[in-house]
């Protein structure tokens, strides 16, 4: 983890790398009477949660209430093994976090209990750097830092597949469609590399001359979106992998960027606190603010209802913007 800006020193403990969202849906009860169903709206609405993961040997868990008061009722931790996380997922059911620590290591958690889920290791592997679910909860993939990627069974902790992408670089980027036909893998290098998911073939790879931070796919798979060191974010066409548009913005390292579940947004998060949301058809820039809060921005968020972006970095830590219309105001 590098970062461009050293204005001031930061204590460990307000260094926060990475930040996810989760979205627990109530199970409705065919059997509940009307007057059972009426109390229990409130219950049965999802409960939106939000990840984050940096220096200190945890991750903190805050859950955010759905009601119109915008209040957080509670937050806790899991302890981790090892050392600090720069980088994690969840499942897609929201059941499970997978957490790359600084000493390479990837660990897989139970949202509700922390319990640790089998090791994710088929050797002596401990220079993991990035991680990502595809569309489903059994497998997890993770980005090494020679330029391999491994798939792991998240019951057994098995190797399903690795896929390399000739070049022994540290992945940072890493992204699965939903179907796993696709894997995407942006590293250190500037390389954006697109593999197939079933057979393990190189599909296409192209290089951008500065490191790729992030990569994540657009959820109905037009495109790709990278964070760029040159201060841009590269839209990647899919599935031809060609280099769509460099968008210019930022004024410093592009450090993050996440498209919204709906398909209608993108966000991007640079180190100098600048937040920039995007219009996903159009590929222009709707809003910008700036974040006085952090000194170092590290990841940018989306939640799963497309209505909020959570970012975190150097300083307080987490943030949350509430998304109405065409305007963004502090939630947290």
């Amino acid at each position: 983890m590098e970062s461009t800006e050293t204005s001031i020193a930061i204590e460990p403990e307000k260094r926060t790398w990475c930040c996810a969202w989760g979205l627990i849906k109530s199970e409705h009860n065919e059997h509940t009477s009307e007057d059972d169903e009426a109390s229990t709206v409130q219950k049965q609405k999802p409960k939106e949660f939000v990840i984050t993961g940096g220096a200190e040997t945890q991750l903190k868990i805050v859950h955010i209430s759905p009601n119109q008061e915008h209040v957080f009722p509670y937050e806790y931790t899991l302890q981790l093994p090892g050392m600090g996380v720069h980088n994690l997922a969840v499942s897609p059911d929201s059941s499970s976090i997978a957490a790359v620590a600084v000493d390479g290591n990837l660990t897989l958690l139970d949202v509700k209990s922390g319990v640790r889920l089998p090791n994710v290791s088929h050797r002596l592997v401990s220079n993991i750097w990035s991680t990502a679910f595809g569309g489903s909860n059994d497998s997890v993939y993770a980005g090494s830092g020679n330029g391999e990627i491994f798939k792991y069974d998240t019951i057994s902790g098995n190797l399903q597949h690795s896929y390399n992408t000739e070049r022994c670089e540290n992945i940072l980027g890493l992204a699965v469609s939903g179907d796993q036909r696709l894997v995407g893998a942006s590293d250190y290098a500037g390389n954006i590399t697109l593999i197939d998911g079933a057979t393990g073939q190189l599909l296409r790879r192209g290089n951008c001359k500065s490191p790729m931070r992030k990569l994540v796919f657009d959820p109905g798979m037009r495109f790709g979106l990278a964070a760029c060191d040159d201060k841009s974010i590269k839209v990647i066409d899919l599935p031809s992998g060609k280099l769509r548009q460099s968008l210019k913005g930022h004024d410093a390292f592009v450090m993050s960027v996440a498209a919204s579940p709906d398909g209608q947004r993108f966000v991007s998060g640079s180190c100098d606190g600048t937040i920039k949301v995007w219009d996903s058809r159009t590929t222009k820039n709707e809003l910008s603010f700036l974040c006085g809060n952090n000194t170092n921005l590290w990841d940018v968020a989306f939640n799963r209802l497309s209505n909020k972006v959570s970012f975190v970095g150097d300083g307080k830590g987490l943030n949350i913007y509430y998304c109405l219309g065409n305007a963004f105001n502090v939630y947290f």
